[in-house]
């Protein structure tokens, strides 16, 4: 067999079933990977080399049975560093939380082990999530860009191919902008569907955690195990939506690249037989402030204490970050809470006209880390880190599921998403949504080139 880490996860777990592959061989292939992937981008926090290849044996042992756990028996899965790992540290990148190593799995991680995923590695974030660059972590397609954040490693990890898939947390995408920008399938399910048990909260009406995978089919497969039952969810979508409306105050500012792409897969659907039209949800800079002060007083709500006793242990972002959300007020942040359901109530009012919402995952391609500020073809120009939120927001707030889909390329090779968002508890449907998208669209998935000074292949 070529080299095992270059299978999808759904092709790793259906090759250990059928005897191609043993779950040590899959380990042993992400941690080649790993050797030779992360001088160059530093995704992982730390790696469970003897322990995984532990589990990877006692997974081979109970397949030689015919025991088998579920459908991720064998299959390597890393772990971002704000979701508890049994034995492992969970330091949330911050210097407060050094040494701090969890004494049990989260509730996702328990459901992913349940089903057989062997827990490889844990992924760099941006100190307790509160951010979207994910320092020192770069992307795989150009180690000088940046992967996104604040669930950078989990999406620079998968796409390098140094686990199979990979556990994020969104709370106003970073799930969703990390896969966009790395070329992955990103998820952020319906907020409540994934228990956040066992991780650090950022901003509790908003945590959500969902799965980073190469392939929508990857993807499925992992969020039907992490998503607990609910005897009110709805029957899956149809595949491909018949009428799709396009949130059209988004379309701008974008560069040119993305836009090219985008336009390219929207005439693509539609001569696939979907309507789109264009409305218009919410002021995206509205959105943005109110996001910003929900998150900002549950996230002062939260380090409250440590803020007090101990400022100088975090990074001069989060601190700017935790000290304006110390000055706002209780009546911020009821007026954001009321403007969040006016905003849940017009998503819900347009998904009940039409089977899917269509954004653009980014309006830009990675930006290079020493960048703050970005400029657009009409000379206009915007902070960094609120255009990489900006796209994303809207359903944060609203809890609506929604997915980020690779669809395209730039002409210099760096990958291009679009967001699809759907009725509450339509995960599948919103996944099959994606995969329909990516057939009309031609989508033809590539895997980024190691550095030059990295032996072996892609």
């Amino acid at each position: 067999m070529t080299d095992p880490a270059r299978l999808s996860l759904t092709e790793a777990a259906g090759a250990v079933r059928t005897g191609r592959v043993s779950a040590r061989e899959l380990v042993e292939a992400c941690l080649d990977r790993i050797g030779r992937w992360e001088p160059h981008i530093a995704a992982l926090t730390s790696v469970m080399a003897e322990e995984s290849l532990s589990e990877a044996d006692s997974c081979d042992a109970e397949a030689a049975a015919g025991a088998w756990r579920g459908a991720l028996h064998g299959v390597p899965i890393a772990v971002k560093d704000m979701i508890d790992v049994a034995g492992a540290p969970t330091e949330a990148g911050s210097r407060l939380l050094a040494g701090n190593i969890a004494s049990e799995d989260a509730a996702a991680v328990e459901r992913l082990r349940a089903a057989g995923a062997v827990i490889l590695a844990k992924t760099n974030t941006h100190e307790f999530a509160y951010g979207a660059l994910t320092p020192p972590t770069r992307n795989p397609w150009d180690t000088a860009r940046m992967p996104g954040g604040s669930s950078g490693g989990s999406g620079a990890a998968v796409s390098a191919g140094e686990a199979f898939g990979a556990l994020g947390t969104d709370t106003a995408g970073s799930v969703r902008e990390p896969s966009a920008l790395c070329g992955l399938v990103g998820l952020k399910p319906t907020y409540g569907s994934v228990s956040c048990r066992g991780v650090i909260p950022l901003a509790w009406s908003l945590d959500t955690v969902g799965p980073m995978t190469r392939t929508v089919e990857d993807n499925r497969a992992m969020i039907e195990v992490m998503a607990g039952p609910n005897p009110a969810r709805p029957p899956a979508a149809r595949k491909g939506p018949r009428r799709a409306a396009l949130l059209g105050e988004l379309m701008t500012p974008m560069e040119p690249e993305v836009g090219r792409v985008l336009g390219s897969v929207l005439d693509r659907i539609a001569d696939a037989g979907t309507e789109v039209e264009e409305v218009e949800a919410a002021d995206p800079d509205e959105v943005i402030a109110v996001i910003f002060v929900i998150l900002a007083s549950e996230a002062a709500s939260y380090h409250r204490r440590r803020y007090l006793e101990q400022p100088d242990m975090y990074g001069e972002d989060v601190l700017a970050y935790l000290e304006l959300g110390m000055r706002l007020r209780a009546a911020d942040y009821v007026d954001a809470q009321r403007l969040r359901g006016e905003y849940r109530d017009r998503l819900d009012s347009i998904l009940r006209t039409y089977d899917l919402v269509i954004a653009p995952a980014q309006h830009v391609t990675a930006p290079f880390p020493d960048i703050e500020e970005l400029v657009f073809p009409d000379g206009a120009t915007a902070p960094r880190d609120p255009t990489l939120i900006r796209p994303l927001s809207l359903c944060s707030l609203t809890g609506h599921p929604a997915a980020s889909v690779p669809v395209g390329w730039s002409s210099d090779g760096l990958p291009v998403g679009v967001q699809l968002i759907g009725r509450p508890f339509t995960e599948r449907g919103v996944l099959g949504a994606g995969a329909a998208v990516q057939e009309a669209a031609g989508w033809t998935p590539r895997r980024p080139a190691p550095p030059a000074s990295a032996a072996g292949t892609a």
